[in-house]
């Protein structure tokens, strides 16, 4: 396909002092930017927000045709490779069509608030889906990084974790992280049926406890 390359460009987990900057000169060097209203305000660019509710397909041909125009930027948040646009955008564009900046992810980030190694975490996404698989990850892995939504509150989690018996696991959530209002909180399963709900951004680590 002619026309400009894409970039699909990883902006961080929210705070601006976590975007790379490799990440900021291509932004700088794009005409428009495509993402979530999250993420797009951050840059003073032309923007519109990226709508994958009417399906991908129509979402593809959006880019297609702004690509060949003009030098467009896809927004995600973390990194690309990890629960993004970028798998269904690979679908339909030839990867000589695209280049993709990674970016830090909130998962990372979750790690390193935790001074803790992540080689051994299994991570999975509650974002928009049901919890098929979750019972057994936590029952195999020793610590399970999860998206979450929602719909899949701190409390959510551990009634579910408890209904397949496993309670002897600490539950590390992480609210809004990289932003002024964060918050990162360490509790067993009985106790996170009684945490709030998380009003914005979060993630939640469930680990053996005293690994």
């Amino acid at each position: 396909m002619s026309g400009n390359k894409l970039y699909v460009i990883g902006v961080g987990p929210g705070g601006e002092e976590y975007i790379t900057p490799v990440a900021r000169r291509h932004i700088e060097q794009c005409d428009l930017l495509l993402g979530s209203p999250r993420l797009t305000r951050m840059f003073d660019k032309p923007s519109l927000e990226l709508d994958l509710k009417e399906g991908a397909g129509a979402a593809i041909d959006f880019i297609k045709a702004r690509k060949a125009l003009l030098k467009v930027a896809v927004l995600v948040s973390g990194d690309p490779g990890l629960y993004s646009f970028l798998k269904v955008l690979s679908r339909h564009l030839p990867p000589e069509d695209y280049e993709v900046l990674p970016g830090i992810s909130s998962m990372q980030l979750a790690f390193a608030r935790l001074k803790d190694s992540w080689e051994d975490a299994h991570i999975l996404s509650l974002h928009g889906r049901e919890a098929e698989g979750l019972a057994e990850a936590v029952a195999q892995h020793p610590k399970v990084a999860i998206f979450t939504d929602s719909r899949w509150q701190p409390r959510a989690i551990a009634r579910h974790l408890l209904e397949h018996g496993l309670q002897e696991r600490e539950m590390v959530i992480c609210e809004e992280l990289s932003y002024p209002q964060e918050r990162v909180v360490c509790m067993d399963v009985l106790g996170a049926l009684e945490a709030p709900d998380v009003q914005g951004l979060a993630l939640v680590i469930v680990r053996m406890k005293g690994v």
